[in-house]
């Protein structure tokens, strides 16, 4: 009986392949280059986000996640450490490195120019990321490569762009950047890393998971310096983010503290009221 259950278990965990390895290994191979189409979007996912923080526009940011290509060299990079292929590891992180730094500048660089400088709402949600976020970057990670995975996961990949928003903080930092703002630039550039860590730390593990490490039986050596690289940067990323959590914990347990003393300032002022009334009557 117990056998029987988890042989049923295991046929609905299982995740089925349902395009060829090989198949897969160049979608990825794709979405990690950075040339033609993948450059002009990346441009106009950038200024959309732009205008989309200056304007405290919530649609604007939601388009330019969807459209935003930054994602492909983080599963790529991520991808290629799972099966050890150095070529496209190498390629993912040149590009990822040349998108993030010709995003940040260009953003930089409109922020300057644009004649609104004050905070919005939505940057300020920017600069603070939590250990939340990372757990909403992990598992929209593992949803993402899932959705390589499926034959048409369009819709898929839509939802993780959006769960997992690489471009908004990367221009946030480029405003903080503008503007002399030491700690937006370092709290928009802190919440972009955490998602593309945590978003390729999904992908590695279910790569390894799903068994492509098999299929691609390359024999590159330097995989354990990046493994540990990678291991040593999540856990300084970790701990800052805790710390956050917590002091926003500590913040809403003063505000429902201060609430709850109005609530009884109130409260005394309407039994006041009552008995002047009162007393008014009586006179």
């Amino acid at each position: 009986m117990i056998s029987h259950l988890k042989e049923i278990f295991k046929q609905k965990v299982r995740l089925e392949k349902e395009e060829l390895e090989i198949q897969t290994f160049h979608e990825i191979k794709e979405g990690a280059s950075f040339s033609g189409y993948n450059l002009w979007i990346l441009g106009f996912a950038m200024l959309i986000a732009c205008v989309g923080l200056n304007t405290n526009s919530s649609s604007a940011l939601i388009g330019a996640m969807l459209i935003s290509p930054l994602m492909g060299p983080i599963v790529g990079y991520a991808f290629a450490l799972a099966i050890n292929e150095r070529t496209l590891k190498n390629t993912a992180i040149k590009n990822w490195l040349f998108m993030t730094g010709i995003s940040l500048v260009a953003s930089t660089l409109f922020f300057l120019l644009s004649p609104f400088d004050k905070d919005t709402q939505v940057i300020l949600s920017y600069t603070k990321a939590n250990i939340f976020d990372i757990l909403i970057a992990f598992f929209g990670g593992m949803a993402g490569f899932i959705g390589i995975m499926k034959r048409e996961g369009v819709k898929v990949m839509a939802g993780v762009a959006v769960a997992t928003a690489c471009m908004p903080p990367l221009c946030t930092a480029g405003f903080g950047l503008a503007h002399g703002n030491w700690m937006e630039f370092i709290g928009g550039l802190y919440f972009y890393l955490i998602n593309c860590l945590f978003i390729g730390l999904a992908t590695f593990l279910l790569a390894r998971f799903s068994g492509f490490h098999e299929y691609f039986k390359n024999k590159n050596e330097g995989n354990k310096i990046g493994s540990w690289l990678w291991s040593s940067f999540i856990i300084c990323m970790i701990i800052p983010s805790i710390y956050i959590a917590w002091q926003k914990y500590c913040e809403e347990k003063k505000s429902i503290r201060l609430m709850t003393s109005e609530k009884r300032i109130e409260m005394l002022e309407k039994k006041v009221q009552k008995l002047d009334s009162l007393l008014q009557i009586h006179h």
